[in-house]
């Protein structure tokens, strides 16, 4: 197994982790709409990437 797929998934988990923080009543309120969008980002970017590596894989390339 690649040792990049790993790192990929824990990409999109930390994305996961970033979205579902409880930021309600910390001094990281005012930003908590910004870190939502960056766990959305990561999960997205994180995803699409194995998706690709998979096809390529697939596809023997």
């Amino acid at each position: 197994m690649d040792k990049q797929l790993l790192s990929y998934v824990g990409g999109i988990l930390g994305g996961y982790v970033l979205t579902e923080l409880p930021l309600s009543g910390t001094f990281l309120s005012g930003v908590e709409q910004i870190i939502d969008g960056v766990g959305v980002l990561s999960m997205i970017l994180f995803s699409g990437t194995l998706i690709y590596k998979g096809i390529k894989t697939l596809w023997g390339k």
